[in-house]
Order: structure tokens, then C-alpha cells, then sequence
């Protein structure tokens, strides 16, 4: 089931190109990755969800709305943490959660309570005292205390020690299991890698991939090393191979393809030393923002 489906969705603002043609979808239960460079045009797409922008071309449905003529009533089923929180700088903390508490029903303030406390976060600090981690910790717990079936969320561990983004993490897959999906736009791979169901990637106001973390990886094939006792294996025909290095007893290369006939000639040699890697998402973005 389609929760969040983006439609051909262009965006222009003058002579600009924000977003040209995006379509994707994130299915109930996901969590799901947003990814790009800065001025990609992953900001206007969330901008756009949120009724905070209107498409210049296309749509986006969220629960079978129009993000653009239903953007009230969607607003109260999605929690959202922007880039840049926008709160009151002379309210504390506590503050902040009775106001949200005072709209959506007095159940969210224990919530917010238990998130404060597993974000380590003082609930009489005014956010005007509160670093910029901490800032980012007040948004994401007025964010989930509602307990939304729907998470955007804009580079959210922005500013947060390792520490208290693995709690983070640990929140996201909790509130996962209980149903929710979520997008998240982020520029830490590992964070990708280690929440993320599927990711599309867009560059340009392109969509260039969409896929999951696994398939990306495996498309961007391996790194192999190999130490030989004596004679190295001729591996020149092999299809798929680049980059081939060789020296006295070692051989390195990458290769794209289906592994099975390298490790048939590693097997028929006197192989002392084998290393085999995926390739890094740092590599494979550099490789597909050239």
C-alpha cells in the first residue's frame, strides 16, 4: 500500500529547475531514505509534502490526499523536524511541550517526558540557551510525542553526539514496529545504511536511483585483493573486471558482475591472502555525482 506517492512533481522558482519530473513512492511501515547533494532538491520535495510549497507540475498523495489542496488535515498526521527547527526562543523546553500538549490532548506530554529523558534533554533550558544539538533534541520530541503515522524528517541527528544518535536510531526502528513509516532526508551514509529499507537518490531535481542499500551496493559490484603463493592467475578475460592492478604476487580490481567465476580461478590457485569488499556509499555517491 502506496502511504506517500510523489507524481511527476517539477517545481521552478523563475528560471530555476528545482525538481524536474520526481515520482516515487514509500509503502506503509517503511523507513525510507531521501538522498542528495545540497541543491538537489530534497528540501522543496519535503517543502512541497508539507503544503509549505506548491508543485509547479505534478502531485504528491499522503493516506490518499493532495499534500497542495489537503495540507491542513495532513499536517495533523505528520510529524516533522525541518533542517532548521523554527522554535521560540524564549519558551523553555517544557514550555514547548504543554503548548503541543494543549492542541493534540494531554496523553503527549508523558510522551514528550520519556523522549526528553532518553534524549537527555532539560526541560527548563529556553531554547534561546540551548545548543543547536539541543535544539535539534526539542523538535524531534515535539515531533514524535503525537505519535504520527507519518515521520519527515530533514537531517534530524544535525549537531547530535554519536551517543544520543544511536538512541535516535533506536526510537526510529520502535516506532517503526508499531506501524509508522518515515522519510528521511540525511547526508550520513551510515545512517542510511543502517535505517533504511529503500533510498532514492535525486541530483539536479533528478530522481538518478531507486532502490535499496543492498541492490545499490551490489550494483556497484566489489573490491577484490588477492595475495598468491607463487603464480597469479590470469583474470585479463573475466567479464566485469576494472581497473586491473598486478604486482610480483598480488592482484587487485573491481568487477561488477556476478562473482562466481572469480572465485572459480581463485580456487584452481595457491591463494595466501583474499580480501573481498562491497564498495563504500561514500564511493558509490562520488561515483554517481560526477
Amino acid at each position: 500500500m502506496h502511504l506517500l506517492q510523489v507524481n511527476h512533481l517539477s517545481k521552478k522558482f523563475g528560471n530555476l529547475q528545482a525538481l524536474d519530473n520526481v515520482s516515487f513512492s514509500i509503502q506503509k511501515g517503511e523507513i525510507f531514505g531521501f538522498l542528495g547533494p545540497n541543491g538537489a532538491g530534497k528540501s522543496t520535495t519535503i517543502r512541497i509534502i508539507m503544503g509549505f510549497l506548491h508543485p509547479t507540475y505534478g502531485n504528491i498523495n499522503v493516506f490518499g490526499l493532495d499534500s497542495d489542496a489537503d495540507a491542513v488535515t495532513l499536517k495533523n498526521k505528520i510529524g516533522y523536524v525541518p533542517a532548521e527547527p523554527v522554535l521560540y526562543a524564549d519558551w523553555t523546553v517544557d514550555e514547548h511541550i504543554r503548548f503541543v500538549a494543549n492542541i493534540r490532548g494531554t496523553q503527549i506530554k508523558a510522551r514528550a517526558d520519556k523522549l526528553r529523558q532518553i534524549l537527555e534533554l532539560d526541560g527548563s533550558k529556553k531554547v534561546k540557551q540551548l545548543s543547536t544539538g539541543n535544539q535539534q533534541k526539542l523538535a524531534i520530541t515535539l515531533a514524535l510525542c503525537i505519535n504520527p503515522p507519518l515521520l519527515v524528517l530533514d537531517e534530524p541527528t544535525r549537531g547530535l553526539d554519536p551517543l544520543l544518535r544511536a538512541s535516535f536510531h533506536q526510537l526510529l526502528r520502535e516506532y517503526k514496529q508499531q506501524g509508522g513509516t518515515v522519510l528521511l532526508s540525511s547526508h550520513d551514509l551510515s545512517e542510511v545504511e543502517d535505517l533504511c529499507d529503500k533510498i532514492v537518490i535525486i541530483h539536479n531535481g533528478k530522481l538518478i536511483q531507486d532502490t535499496t542499500v543492498t541492490r545499490l551496493r551490489s550494483n556497484h559490484g566489489h573490491k577484490i585483493k588477492a595475495h598468491f603463493i607463487d603464480k597469479i592467475p590470469d583474470f585479463s578475460d573475466i567479464a566485469g573486471i576494472e581497473d586491473l592492478v598486478t604486482t610480483k604476487h598480488t592482484v587487485e580490481f573491481k568487477v561488477k558482475d556476478n562473482l562466481h567465476p572469480i572465485l572459480q580461478t581463485l580456487s584452481g590457485s595457491h591463494v595466501e591472502d583474499l580480501e573481498i569488499t562491497s564498495a563504500s556509499l561514500e564511493d558509490i555517491f562520488e561515483e554517481i555525482y560526477k
